[in-house]
Formats: C-alpha cells, structure tokens, sequence
C-alpha cells in the first residue's frame, strides 16, 4: 500500500476520513468542508461518493483523488446492476473478503440497505427503505402536528405523549421491521449477520447477539477495494489500513 492513503467516504449525511499508512495504522481525519482537502495534496487519496456533492466532488477532481466505483472493477459476484453505489460496494467487498458467507449486511443511515450474499459468495442483491431519522424528518415535514423527535434507548412501548409515541412508532417499528428481514433471509441459509452505519447503536439491542458491529465496515471495505483495483489481488493482512473484521 502506499504511504498515507487518504480513504474518503462521502455519505449522505457526513463525511468520514482515515489516513492509512504503510505500516497498517489508521488515523481517523476531520473534514470539515470540501476546502480541507487541499492540505492533504501530497497524499494518494481515494474516495466513494454516495451523495453526489458537487463542491466535494469539484475539489476531489481537482486535486486528482480517486474515485472507487463498480464500474472501474468489481471483484463480488453480483446478480445487481452496475448502478450498485460505492457505498454498498465496498460494504459488499469487506463482507466477501471475510469469507463468512452466508451473509447478510445492513447498514443503517439515512437509508437502510440490507445485501444478501449466499452460501456460493454471490451477491443475490438486497433492499432499500428510508432510514430511522429520515422517517422522523417525513413525518415532521408533511403533519401539521407532529414534531421531529430525538432518539431515546428504550422507548415505551406504549407512548404517553407525542413524543413516546413517536419514538415507539419510528424506532420500536424499524427493530420489528429488521427482526422480519432477518427472518426471511434466515429461511434460506442462516446467515452471518453484519451491522454498519450511524444509526446502527440506536438499533443495536433490537438486533441478535450474534450480529457482527463493525462501524468502519464502508471504509474497511474501500480500503480493499482500492489494493485490489491497484494490485488485482487483496492485502493478506486480516486487517486492511488498520480497521479489525472479526
């Protein structure tokens, strides 16, 4: 790998940087505003673009960072379209290297996304559905009545007021929601079961023990990503820029 890799993963609502060196250490990055990446000029930087941000974007050109897309190599066997986004990519690819397959993948962002990859190491495909506070936006956009409401652990299952009802509604709903996705996808081979994403500590005690928390598994994932786009092969260190799979 070369030295100081800057990984970039701009999602919908934040952007997350790591600096990986040679010797397979990672520092997380602060980036702040698109402007922050001109100091880091004398870096490789590589990056996945979910959002579409014309101003990161802009810069990320301009300072001739690399784009990671399905189109440039895709090393998954895949039933999707090539319109698969990165983000889902690299979660894809992380997974696959693990080699613990069955699998099932659920990131929890903005938006939900479960990935299936069956027992073979093919990607069947997987769903999309808004995620816990882009509901919580929807509903406070389009009522008349209904307030956005903060997240709390353990809502009532019963709410009291608004706000409980809310919360019980939006998050004790999406944790059912995820228990029938399990469920299904269970039926045909018990999966492995991978948990990602922002939202994913409101959700955790709604989900199985066994489920594998894995918060850099987008970042992880590019790291690959990139060493296979770059060498055709996968690093054979278990722990690529730093970051642990299990």
């Amino acid at each position: 790998m070369a030295p100081n890799l800057l990984l970039i993963d701009i999602g919908n609502t934040r952007v997350k940087a790591l600096l990986c060196k040679r010797e397979g250490k990672s520092t997380p990055i602060a980036l702040e505003t698109p402007e922050a990446l001109l100091s880091w000029t004398t870096s490789p930087i590589a990056y996945i673009d979910t959002r579409l941000d014309p101003q990161w974007r802009s810069t990320l050109e301009k300072i001739g960072a690399e784009e990671l897309s399905v189109e440039r190599g895709f090393p998954v066997p895949t039933r999707y379209s090539k319109r698969l986004g990165p983000d889902r990519a690299a979660q894809l690819i992380a997974v696959w290297h693990a080699r613990t397959y069955p699998a099932l993948i659920i990131s929890l962002g903005t938006a939900c996304v479960i990935d299936y990859i069956d027992k073979t190491g093919e990607h069947q495909g997987g769903i999309i559905t808004a995620g816990l506070h882009l509901r919580a936006e929807a509903l406070a956009q389009s009522t008349g009545r209904l307030p956005k409401v903060t997240f709390h652990p353990n809502p009532p299952l019963w709410g009291q007021d608004t706000s409980e009802a809310l919360q019980a509604g939006l998050l004790l709903g999406m944790a059912f929601e995820l228990r029938g996705w399990i469920e299904t996808f269970g039926k045909l081979t018990p999966p492995t079961l991978w948990v990602s994403g922002g939202e994913a500590e409101l959700l955790r005690p709604y989900l199985p023990d066994h489920a594998i928390f894995v918060p850099d598994l987008t970042l992880c994932g590019a790291c690959l990503w990139w060493h296979f786009l770059h060498t055709g092969e996968f690093p054979s260190s278990s722990s690529p820029c730093g970051l642990s799979l299990p």
